[in-house]
């Protein structure tokens, strides 16, 4: 008596996965993984937008000055910068919800002052923004690996870009 497969069993040729659906599977794995690793933040990426950021604080800081018709300072520690306003009674520090409160930097960069030199003021205070317009030249270089130089010239123009 021959018996026969039973029907809700698969037979052995249906059982498991075939070599196609494998390599699907894995190319689709791939893929997703590589872009999750495009996308992931570098140096390059942490430094340049690091580099950006001050930049357009600097010329927020620009236009402040201009606007409240008051010196405003930048300031710069190894922890992160900042800005500083005259009032009449002495340098008062922006922090609180101001758009130039004290920003860190980011972990594992660095920041060097090119100009003016770093000794030249105890107070930090690098470069000072005018209520007309002008600037103290001013040139920092930040990262380590990947470097950008943020410059703000004597008119009170603000650049960033990549070091060669």
């Amino acid at each position: 008596m021959q018996t026969s497969a039973k029907p809700n069993s698969p037979s052995t040729s249906e059982a498991g996965f075939t070599l196609i659906e494998v390599m699907t599977a894995l190319l689709i794995a791939s893929m997703l993984a590589g872009a999750v690793l495009l996308l992931w933040p570098g140096e390059s990426m942490i430094v340049r937008s690091t580099a950006e950021k001050l930049a357009a604080r600097l010329t927020t800081a620009a236009d402040e000055s201009v606007l409240a018709n008051r010196q405003i300072a930048v300031f710069v520690t190894t922890q992160g910068y900042g800005f500083e306003r005259r009032e009449a009674d002495g340098w008062r520090r922006l922090d609180g919800n101001s758009a130039l409160a004290f920003e860190a930097w980011p972990a594992s960069t660095s920041a060097q002052i090119e100009k003016p030199a770093a000794t030249e003021r105890a107070d930090g205070r690098i470069a000072f923004l005018d209520p007309l317009g002008g600037a103290t030249p001013m040139r920092i270089v930040i990262g380590n690996t990947v470097k950008w130089i943020v410059e703000i010239d004597g008119e009170g123009a603000v650049h960033a870009n990549p070091s060669d």
